[in-house]
């Protein structure tokens, strides 16, 4: 009986399927990337309305104490200066907005890369399967052509001696 033959390509489809797990950490980290940066985009987005909401408050809690004359001139001084402080908070906020949604975008685009090299992974994986499928049914084809032809031979030589003796 010959021996039976290996797969000569063991070793790169070994090599895809390490590639290919590799890929689907890298694309679930991406994910779980993306996830975060969206995540923070709306703290700092609930944080902007945040402030907005406390500068209304002051601005109509002021308007208030002038209305009724409540208002001292050193409470204006103070007010004016809290004022400027929310604004100037606002305007940090918003530049922490654009930042993040710069962060964002750079995931995404993170996490389409890692989709692709995900799925061009999964398919040259696919391919080397089917290859060494092919190759198996190939190998079991011809062995089982060797065999026929040794049972044939077997078989010939059995009704031979069978003739011979009788």
């Amino acid at each position: 009986m010959p021996k039976k033959n290996r797969y000569r390509l063991e070793p790169l489809l070994q090599l895809k399927e390490r590639r290919k797990r590799q890929t689907e950490i890298a694309l679930s980290k991406a994910i779980k990337k993306l996830d975060d940066e969206k995540e923070k985009l709306k703290k700092l987005t609930d944080l902007k309305k945040e402030v907005i909401r406390q500068r209304e408050h002051a601005r109509n809690d002021m308007n208030q104490k002038v209305a009724t004359g409540q208002a001292r001139i050193k409470e204006s001084q103070f007010h004016l200066g809290f004022m400027i402080k929310l604004q100037d908070d606002q305007k940090k906020v918003e530049d922490e907005i654009k930042d993040q949604t710069e962060n964002v975008v750079h995931a995404e685009e993170k996490l389409k890369r890692a989709r692709r090299d995900y799925l061009d992974a999964a398919q040259e994986l696919n391919v080397m399967e089917k290859h060494k499928e092919l190759w198996t049914k190939k190998e079991k084809k011809t062995l089982d052509a060797k065999e026929n032809k040794l049972m044939n031979e077997l078989g010939n030589t059995v009704y031979q001696l069978n003739r011979m003796r009788s």
